[in-house]
């Protein structure tokens, strides 16, 4: 094989790898997930996970680099909001949903969310056996008339 004919595959190659990688960027619907959210994040009542409470929780997605979205979870807790964390989430084009993988010293889990319309819902699956152990039910909180 000539060299010009290695060197044009190989620059092929690098344009289609190039273009999936933009492509897929772009592809990250971001829009579909920013806004705020209001809604419940339910216990799958379990023995393994005995300290899980039910919850009504807002969800405040932004937009972050890359395609992907930051979000700060609330929950309510006697009418006070209380910020519970913050984790940035990326689009799975092979599930359609949005992930967020987090580990700490106690816990090793996966948040799962998919999009119709203005609901969100979602899971929080235990890695480690593979359980579910909750489940959320948000809808996008429209925003105020300007």
């Amino acid at each position: 094989m000539s060299r010009s004919v290695r060197n044009g595959r190989a620059l092929a190659l690098a344009a289609a790898l190039g273009a999936g990688a933009t492509l897929a960027g772009a592809a990250a619907p971001t829009k579909e997930i920013v806004g705020i959210w209001r809604g419940t994040s339910t216990c799958v009542k379990s023995e393994e996970f005995p300290a899980c409470h039910d919850e009504s929780v807002e969800y405040d997605v932004r937009e972050a680099a890359g395609g992907t979205v930051h979000l700060a979870a609330y929950k309510f807790v006697g009418g006070e909001k209380q910020q519970m964390g913050e984790m940035d989430f990326a689009y799975d084009e092979r599930l359609g949903a949005w992930t967020s993988e987090f580990r700490n010293t106690r816990y090793h889990g996966l948040w799962t969310f998919t999009i119709r319309g203005d609901a969100l819902t979602g899971t929080l699956v235990d890695v480690p056996s593979g359980h579910r152990v909750r489940d959320v039910a948000v809808r996008r909180e429209k925003e105020p008339a300007k």
